[in-house]
Protein backbone atom coordinates (compact mmCIF):
# COMPACT_ATOMS: atom_id res chain seq x y z
CA UNK A 1 0.00 0.00 0.00
CA UNK A 2 2.99 2.20 0.70
CA UNK A 3 3.87 2.17 -2.77
CA UNK A 4 0.58 2.98 -4.06
CA UNK A 5 0.44 5.88 -1.92
CA UNK A 6 4.02 6.90 -3.01
CA UNK A 7 3.22 6.83 -6.62
CA UNK A 8 0.11 8.70 -5.73
CA UNK A 9 2.00 11.51 -4.45
CA UNK A 10 3.92 12.10 -7.61
CA UNK A 11 0.73 12.56 -9.61
CA UNK A 12 1.45 9.24 -11.53
CA UNK A 13 -1.46 6.59 -12.21
CA UNK A 14 -0.49 3.16 -11.13
CA UNK A 15 -1.92 -0.36 -12.86
CA UNK A 16 -1.06 -2.62 -10.39
CA UNK A 17 -1.72 -6.81 -9.32
CA UNK A 18 -3.27 -7.24 -6.29
CA UNK A 19 -4.14 -10.36 -4.14
CA UNK A 20 -7.64 -11.86 -4.26
CA UNK A 21 -7.76 -11.35 -0.54
CA UNK A 22 -7.68 -7.90 -0.53
CA UNK A 23 -10.42 -6.82 1.42
CA UNK A 24 -13.02 -3.95 0.67
CA UNK A 25 -13.53 -0.54 2.83
CA UNK A 26 -17.47 -2.72 3.28
CA UNK A 27 -15.31 -5.79 4.52
CA UNK A 28 -15.86 -7.71 1.40
CA UNK A 29 -12.60 -9.25 -0.40
CA UNK A 30 -11.80 -8.69 -4.34
CA UNK A 31 -12.69 -12.26 -4.77
CA UNK A 32 -16.41 -11.66 -4.08
CA UNK A 33 -16.93 -9.11 -6.98
CA UNK A 34 -19.50 -9.69 -9.94
CA UNK A 35 -18.69 -6.54 -11.81
CA UNK A 36 -14.99 -5.80 -13.52
CA UNK A 37 -14.46 -2.10 -13.67
CA UNK A 38 -15.81 -1.11 -10.55
CA UNK A 39 -14.90 2.03 -8.56
CA UNK A 40 -14.33 1.30 -5.31
CA UNK A 41 -12.20 1.74 -2.09
CA UNK A 42 -9.73 -1.19 -0.73
CA UNK A 43 -8.96 -0.85 3.28
CA UNK A 44 -5.57 0.98 4.05
CA UNK A 45 -5.92 3.37 0.63
CA UNK A 46 -7.12 7.12 0.83
CA UNK A 47 -8.43 7.02 -2.78
CA UNK A 48 -10.50 5.14 -4.77
CA UNK A 49 -9.49 2.52 -7.21
CA UNK A 50 -11.04 0.57 -10.15
CA UNK A 51 -10.70 -3.01 -9.78
CA UNK A 52 -10.42 -5.58 -13.48
CA UNK A 53 -9.88 -9.33 -13.59
CA UNK A 54 -8.80 -12.00 -15.84
CA UNK A 55 -7.95 -15.77 -16.72
CA UNK A 56 -4.69 -16.34 -16.16
CA UNK A 57 -3.55 -19.72 -18.44
CA UNK A 58 -0.97 -21.56 -15.94
CA UNK A 59 1.80 -24.39 -17.27
CA UNK A 60 -1.12 -26.96 -16.36
CA UNK A 61 -3.45 -25.63 -18.96
CA UNK A 62 -6.07 -24.66 -15.87
CA UNK A 63 -6.77 -21.05 -15.81
CA UNK A 64 -6.40 -18.73 -12.44
CA UNK A 65 -8.29 -15.75 -12.29
CA UNK A 66 -5.69 -12.41 -11.32
CA UNK A 67 -7.04 -9.70 -9.97
CA UNK A 68 -5.44 -5.63 -11.19
CA UNK A 69 -6.15 -2.33 -9.67
CA UNK A 70 -6.23 1.13 -11.56
CA UNK A 71 -6.13 4.30 -9.98
CA UNK A 72 -7.33 5.48 -13.78
CA UNK A 73 -10.57 4.98 -14.99
CA UNK A 74 -9.77 3.06 -18.61
CA UNK A 75 -11.45 0.69 -20.31
CA UNK A 76 -11.42 -2.73 -18.50
CA UNK A 77 -9.67 -4.44 -21.57
CA UNK A 78 -6.57 -1.99 -21.43
CA UNK A 79 -6.27 -2.78 -18.21
CA UNK A 80 -6.32 -6.48 -18.67
CA UNK A 81 -3.97 -5.84 -21.14
CA UNK A 82 -1.44 -4.38 -18.95
CA UNK A 83 -2.28 -6.28 -15.80
CA UNK A 84 -1.59 -9.63 -18.07
CA UNK A 85 1.97 -8.14 -19.06
CA UNK A 86 2.89 -8.46 -15.74
CA UNK A 87 2.87 -12.16 -15.59
CA UNK A 88 3.62 -13.05 -19.38
CA UNK A 89 7.20 -11.08 -19.57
Amino acid sequence: MQFLHGVRKLKYHVIAGIACTRKLTSGYSVSQLHKRGQHLRLRGLKFPVYVFWYYFKRDDGKYEKRFVLSTKALKASTISWWGKRRWLS
